[in-house]
């Protein structure tokens, strides 16, 4: 049995939920074991959960002699919530369950999103054009029609829906700002904010993909966000600034950064940095990257599948900017004592296979066999992990409240 920790009453309700949701039919002595509290603990955190109607009770464990346990299980239609990520040019929403269920899923244009006409009125319903592919004129009605859809999910379930967590990888606090009224102002409901790594780490989790062993997550946006997870939440509290691994220095002769160094990672590895080597090298008008930079996700994913298709050029950069995260990823393994590395991001998922062996050989080849036993992943959760994360966030912050 791990040993006893204190926890608030709220922490232990959100972590007795946690467990509960990853495995249902769970028992409160099982709960005890593996939260490492004591029974009362339990016993109390559980009353709470079920007179919330969080949790029920769905039945009887085998009998070992005594009077059986009673088996526990989420309510999956207690709560739900709204995740949404803001990209370079659009804004990728889903809803999700107790369970980790999406329900609803869109990408929606941030200019048709924020354009007055979307200021409440209802819609009508949109024509998709017969092509099946919309044009310019097509884009705010369907844009209108999509958020007509999700707004009458929230009326049907208003009373149990937790709100919307919202995540900036745009990093431009006036346009999330934006996003936030004008979400706020067509749903009417409240948000919570997350950062990238944050949200990408607590999607992977509730997906499945990481377990309650620390783990480190390492979101590839148009910043390089970490965070380390254990037992479904940060090791460290979210602080503005903190989480971001631009600023690490990985090539101390490197080119000269804004924040005074030299050779950090924002220089050397960035999506950014990687598309303008790629316009640099004539890579521009072949793979069709915009060469005043203001599609940063989509150039790099484009660079990204170019290179999981075997283009030379496109494969040099990506690896040269996969082997310089993981050096930073090295640096924070050892003395975080992490085993185990999941990359998330738009362009890790055009070419896992490429990232995931570019990490894992650079961390091996590390001296003091710091990487010999960490395992790299890579994220599968679609269709955005950040989205699903921060809905989870939401969901989160309501079983602390």
């Amino acid at each position: 049995m791990a040993a006893l920790r204190p926890r608030s009453g709220a922490a232990t309700d959100a972590a007795v939920l946690d467990a509960i949701r990853r495995v249902p039919d769970t028992t409160r002595t099982a709960l005890a074991a593996e939260l490492g509290v004591t029974a009362v603990t339990i016993t109390t955190s559980v009353k709470r959960l079920l007179a919330d109607g969080l949790v029920v009770e769905t039945g009887r464990a085998r009998s070992t002699g005594g009077k059986p346990a009673s088996l526990l299980r989420v309510n999956t239609a207690s709560r739900w919530a709204l995740g949404c990520t803001i990209e370079d040019d659009r804004v990728a929403l889903v809803a999700m369950s107790m369970d980790g269920v999406l329900r609803f899923r869109a990408v929606v244009p941030l200019a048709a999103l924020l354009a007055p006409a979307l200021s409440g009125e209802e819609p009508a319903s949109p024509t998709p054009p017969a092509s099946g592919a919309p044009g310019a004129s097509d884009v705010p009605s369907l844009a209108a029609g999509t958020l007509h859809e999700l707004r009458a999910q929230v009326e049907d379930g208003r009373a149990t829906c937790a709100g919307i967590g919202l995540t900036d990888l745009r990093e431009d606090p006036a346009t999330a700002d934006a996003v936030r009224s004008r979400l706020e102002d067509l749903l009417r409901l409240s948000t919570v904010a997350g950062g990238a790594g944050l949200c990408a780490g607590l999607g992977s989790y509730w997906m499945g993909e990481q377990e309650e062993q620390a783990c480190l997550t390492i979101h590839l946006g148009p910043s390089i966000d970490a965070v380390v997870l254990a037992g479904g939440g940060p090791v460290l509290p979210e602080r503005p600034g903190a989480g971001t691994l631009d600023h690490v220095i990985v090539d101390p002769q490197g080119p000269p950064c804004t924040c005074g160094g030299r050779g950090c990672l924002h220089q050397t590895a960035s999506l950014a940095a990687d598309v303008r080597r790629a316009v640099a090298q004539g890579l521009g008008a072949e793979l069709g990257l915009d060469p005043a930079g203001t599609r940063t996700i989509t150039d790099h994913a484009r660079l990204t599948e170019a290179a999981a298709h075997g283009h030379a050029r496109a494969g040099r950069i990506v690896l040269d900017s996969a082997r310089a995260i993981a050096i930073a990823i090295g640096n924070l393994i050892g003395p975080l004592g992490v085993q185990r590395v999941v990359l998330i991001g738009t362009s890790v998922s055009m070419a896992p296979q490429l990232y995931r062996d570019a990490v894992d050989a650079a961390l091996r080849e590390r001296p003091g066999a710091v990487g010999e036993h960490v395992v790299v992943t890579v994220s599968s959760v679609q269709p955005h992990p950040c989205s699903v994360g921060a809905a989870a966030l939401a969901l989160t912050a309501v079983s602390r409240a």
